[in-house]
């Protein structure tokens, strides 16, 4: 065995998947000690550089064929973090996005829409992938309007920017509103709330929008902040040094050579917020809750709130979000205990206490009904590298 080894990492660090990947490999090196990286952009000139450097082995976000054909002339190991291309046979890590598009789905039915979208590459595969999970979520009974543009995932130039945007203008204008859109990845959703913006279009009320990854700066930097769907990318990361650490030690290697962890959890925003329903009487009930939402015992207490009878509430409530009045204090309790329980030293007692159950028990039994995990499970798959 090498006393060191030389890693290629060829990723673009301004997309926000990508740093969460280094962090992953990063965790993974701290318990080798005998890894130096090598940082170069997936360019033609990056991979010039990583083959002057010597590198041992590569890790990399290959979503460009003619740059993945010159990784493998190096001749060495490498493990690609992205499905992007067809027919890949090599080490893979990267996350489920079929279970992605579902999620997307089933949140949006979750909050009664009935026109959806998507915004995408129509020839990326995990873009692909994300639309058939979506539209396996929705069922048959819905259609998806979609919106096919070059992300790859930036876009390449100033041209080809524009153009999309002209092309995400004459989309907007045509879908049937309000409209659910679900987006490949945080980098469209943004152009998308942008290009809402310029024509007048109300987000959510009229198109609510939805992307992956969770990336801060874009999540933050959009208007209104975006909802994005968690992932796992430290995970994703940590998988692909492992499987790059069996091909360089010449041993069996882990995971079958796929990686593919399901998503995290929807973070809700500004974009999507279940608060933009057009009932206005709704609307009061629900910025109640949330202003209340420790507190608030019964439902006869958000009645009170509007001028209407229980069954009217009651009937309106379940159009407009697709759930019942108590149904929808507990989704939101549930949600804001996803949030909690990614802080490091929060215990799933406080969390409960926090967000206002009863119990740990019933908090517990809400928490499952509603993500499928029991809040301990959540909390280690949130926060867990490993």
């Amino acid at each position: 065995m090498k006393d060191l080894y030389r890693i290629g990492l060829l990723m673009e660090k301004s997309i926000g998947f990508n740093r969460n990947v280094i962090e992953g490999i990063y965790a993974h090196s701290q318990r080798r000690k005998n890894w130096i990286f090598y940082d170069a952009a997936p360019t033609l000139e990056g991979i010039e550089a990583l083959a002057q450097w010597q590198v041992d082995g590569v890790i990399g976000h290959f979503f460009d064929e003619e740059l993945l054909g010159r990784v493998l002339e190096l001749d060495i190991p490498q493990v690609n973090t992205t499905d992007s291309l067809l027919g890949l046979t090599g080490a893979l890590s990267d996350v489920n996005h079929q279970a992605v598009g579902r999620m997307a789905g089933e949140y949006f039915l979750g909050l009664g829409f009935k026109n959806f979208g998507y915004v995408g590459n129509g020839v990326l595969q995990y873009s692909k992938q994300r639309l058939s999970g979506y539209k396996e979520a929705l069922g048959s009974e819905n259609v998806v309007d979609c919106c096919l543009v070059a992300y790859l995932p930036q876009i390449a130039s100033a041209a080809d920017s524009h153009q999309v945007r002209e092309t995400m203008k004459q989309w907007v204008r045509q879908i049937k509103k309000p409209a659910a859109v679900f987006c490949s990845n945080d980098i469209p959703a943004r152009d998308l709330a942008d290009v809402c913006l310029e024509l007048d279009v109300s987000v959510p009320n009229e198109v609510a929008i939805l992307g992956v990854d969770n990336d801060f700066v874009e999540c933050r930097l959009s208007r209104p902040p975006l909802s994005s769907i968690e992932i796992p990318a430290a995970k994703v990361g940590y998988a692909a040094a492992e499987m790059l650490a069996d091909m360089l030690g010449e041993r069996k290697l882990r995971h079958e050579g796929h990686f593919s962890p399901d998503p995290i959890r929807v973070v809700e925003r500004g974009s999507t917020s279940m608060n933009a329903v057009i009932d206005p009487h709704v609307r009061v009930v629900l910025e109640y809750v949330d202003a209340h939402l420790t507190t608030v015992s019964d439902v006869a207490e958000l009645v009170g709130q509007v001028p209407l009878s229980r069954r009217n509430l009651e009937l309106r409530v379940q159009s407009s979000i697709g759930m019942s009045l108590w149904s929808m204090v507990l989704y939101k309790r549930v949600d804001r205990a996803r949030a909690l329980l990614g802080e490091k030293d929060a215990s799933v007692g406080e969390v409960s206490e926090r967000c206002g159950f009863a119990s740990v028990r019933r908090f517990s039994e809400a928490f499952k009904k509603w993500t499928g995990v029991s809040p301990r499970d959540f909390k280690n798959n949130a926060r867990g590298v490993l």
